[in-house]
């Protein structure tokens, strides 16, 4: 920790302390292609805070979330966790094209309100002097894996980069139980039967006959039990309907439909694979042996 930050932790009135996150994002051949860079509103702080020297500060954006466990205790590192608001569906449709963010890299930084950039003060001038990146050293950690998902929220488990867990070997990153195939591709999963699950691994209701589950038809009423099937980047994917008369798209409306969708964990994988597994074993793509307690 730089000696100004001490100097401020340390003084009499210290001003307020500020925590920003920083999510990389990456594109499939995991190029850096964008960042989201956010605050989770402390202190009732919900406009955008500007972080970084010069002219080209960084806008950190408020973004409903909590986040916690990231304190260290002996002997073991932290699996801190954010949870965010996903009552607008935002994160949702972000985690199908971003694939649940896992692998993802994360910052946390802890600064105080006297080293934010001026654009944070009226008259675009901070009344504590200039404002620079001095901070407590910044935590990076990976994003390990989605643990929570439904109407209102949705959290992810992060990891420390100094785990085994979330090391890299060719091509490849190590996670535990998070299975890194592409669910009924051809590459790595394999799995090309009827539907079995929902991706929190609920048994699923209706037809799992392949033979007999209809396309899905725009504009048709569909009741509770109700199987169809789309068919998406030439993949077949089925849903069964939970509530009558439903003319809606299922992938567009998740609260009226559940997706036959693997967990991404060893049970997910045993589900679907348990005839198989004590012959030929199961196709998990997850490592684990890289468990650590």
């Amino acid at each position: 920790m730089e000696s100004i930050v001490k100097e401020e932790l340390l003084s009499l009135e210290p001003s307020t302390l500020i925590v920003l996150f920083e999510i990389v994002l990456k594109n499939e051949n995991n190029t850096e292609i964008g960042f989201y860079r956010f605050h989770s509103g402390e202190n009732n702080f919900q406009k955008s805070i500007f972080y970084g020297g010069g002219t080209g500060a960084n806008e950190y954006f408020y973004l409903p979330c909590t986040a916690a466990g990231f304190d260290f205790s002996e002997g073991t590192l932290p699996r801190p966790v954010i949870t965010f608001d996903n009552t607008d569906g935002f994160f949702s449709l972000k985690t199908r094209y971003f694939k649940d963010f896992v692998g993802f890299d994360v910052k946390r930084i802890k600064t105080f309100v006297k080293f934010l950039h001026d654009k944070n003060f009226p008259n675009n001038k901070n009344p504590f002097g200039t404002g620079n990146e001095q901070s407590y050293p910044v935590e990076n950690y990976n994003i390990n894996k989605k643990s929570i998902e439904d109407q209102e929220k949705i959290q992810f488990e992060l990891v420390s980069k100094f785990e085994k867990e979330g090391g890299l070997v060719p091509a490849r990153r190590i996670q535990y139980n998070v299975c890194q195939w592409q669910y009924r591709s051809e590459h790595g999963c394999g799995y090309n039967g009827g539907p079995v699950a929902d991706k929190q691994d609920n048994a699923w209701v209706g037809s799992t006959n392949q033979s007999t589950i209809p396309a899905y038809v725009d504009g048709t009423t569909y009741n509770t039990g109700d199987v169809v099937s789309i068919e998406i980047k030439n993949v077949v994917h089925y849903f069964s309907c939970t509530k009558n008369g439903i003319t809606s798209n299922p992938i567009k409306d998740k609260k009226s439909w559940t997706q036959d969708m693997c967990s991404r964990s060893i049970n997910g994988c045993r589900l679907r694979f348990k005839n198989n597994e004590q012959a030929n074993g199961l196709p998990f793509g997850g490592f684990p042996g890289a468990f650590n307690q």
